[in-house]
């Protein structure tokens, strides 16, 4: 039978144990090491709160009528060295934490401010989750005098709902949803493919934007179902009134079948990365893509 040593092999202070008894003792350490973890995020995410260090970045979204860049997609990063760096440690730390809404609407602050300052003058999507749309829904009047203020039109501004939680209530969530459209927002559906009840989302909730999730899009020059797919929802979409967006676009071949496509936008980083003061130009190679009427790359499978 093996054993595992711990704390010094074959030294006079180690301690050698069973295979058994060592998974034993792992599996009794493990709660109290998860829990050590979460008190640290607890803590580093309290530390982020109070001092409100979170830095926004802009990622360009492409237009294919135009040529041009459409909006920039506003995302966040914790402090640089943070264990929550990441959004998505930042966001899961909030969410386990009960401070989904107070992060978001912080971050939402954030962004709004710095795209102002940067005098981006396009569309801007703003990440919001349908958690917070609820809570702060008496507050739209606010939030817009707060947008103004700030120098940007609400038309400017497309409320981006994420979709990785579930709406229990869909009529009380769209009659909220309705105080920000009435008050001149646009809307966009997150990563359409992923997530909860995407396709009766976009039919109740008809957003004027729907973002395709990457998996759908990655690899689309080389799989045939795919293409189907990214079609089908094009037809969807010209039927619904909606504008697509491509998400995770990261090769000529995948950007050129997007085109040939008809899908309305395009965003990724073939077309850009999220940078703290984002270029306004579109990378060479994009725009000669974009001059270029005929089919550079045809999909296996298609004639």
């Amino acid at each position: 039978m093996g054993s595992v040593v711990i704390n010094g092999a074959g030294s006079a202070g180690g301690l050698e144990l069973p295979d058994q008894d060592a998974d034993a003792a792992f599996a009794r350490n493990a709660p109290r090491q998860r829990g050590n973890t979460r008190f640290r995020e607890l803590e580093e995410l309290i530390r982020i709160l109070e001092e409100r260090a979170v830095t926004p970045v802009f990622q360009p979204i492409l237009a294919f009528g135009t040529g041009e860049i459409l909006a920039y997609e506003g995302l966040i990063r914790g402090p640089e060295g943070s264990q929550l760096h990441t959004p998505t440690k930042l966001f899961d730390a909030a969410t386990h934490a009960g401070f989904l809404t107070e992060l978001n609407m912080l971050c939402a602050r954030k962004v709004v401010r710095q795209f102002a300052r940067l005098g981006l003058n396009r569309q801007l999507f703003l990440n919001v989750t349908p958690q917070t749309v609820l809570e702060v829904k008496d507050d739209v009047q606010r939030i817009t005098r707060f947008i103004r203020d700030c120098g940007l039109d609400i038309a400017q501004v497309t409320i981006e709902l994420t979709e990785n939680q579930y709406i229990s209530d869909r009529s009380i969530f769209r009659q909220a949803l309705m105080l920000f459209r009435g008050a001149g927002f646009r809307v966009a559906l997150d990563d359409l493919g992923e997530g909860f009840s995407s396709l009766r989302l976009w039919s109740e909730l008809q957003p004027d934007f729907v973002k395709i999730d990457m998996h759908f899009v990655q690899g689309v020059s080389e799989d045939s179902v795919k293409y189907h797919f990214l079609r089908s929802l094009q037809h969807i979409a010209e039927g619904c009134g909606s504008s697509l967006v491509a998400e995770g676009v990261e090769t000529a071949a995948d950007f050129c079948i997007l085109r040939d496509l008809g899908i309305n936008n395009a965003q990724g980083f073939f077309i850009g990365r999220a940078a703290k003061s984002p270029s306004d130009l579109i990378p060479a190679e994009v725009s000669e893509l974009m001059g270029s009427s005929a089919p550079l790359f045809a999909v296996p499978g298609l004639r």
